[in-house]
């Protein structure tokens, strides 16, 4: 077909991964966040957060598999692991700022 890209498929297929990093992360963090008893909208921020945490680990952890000969599919859990756990550090940490800064006005 004349004006098509014959690379196209394939460089939606490169972003495959990052894709599945992403849909991992924000049905772990969805899910964790209902769990915990949160409303609908702290449950879909909190997946926010986690997929925002996730993304760019995933280029880190696939070269750092690549580099090890590992395979790439060992990318995957640590980065859900850590952007996991990391959305309660963050949130920790924002509640730290906001005491220091905001709450100080408050009382």
């Amino acid at each position: 077909m004349n004006g098509r890209d014959p690379n196209f498929l394939q460089g939606l297929l490169d972003f495959l991964p990052i894709t599945l990093v992403a849909i991992l992360t924000f049905t772990m963090g969805f899910i964790r966040g209902v769990h915990e008893g949160g409303s609908l909208k702290k449950s879909l921020l909190g997946a926010l957060m986690c997929t925002l945490l996730a993304t760019p680990l995933f280029p880190v952890f696939l070269w750092i598999a690549e580099s090890q000969g590992w395979p790439p599919i060992i990318a995957f859990p640590p980065c859900v692991f850590l952007a996991f756990l990391g959305t309660d550090w963050i949130r920790s940490k924002a509640d730290d700022i906001y005491e220091v800064f905001i709450g100080r006005w408050r009382k």
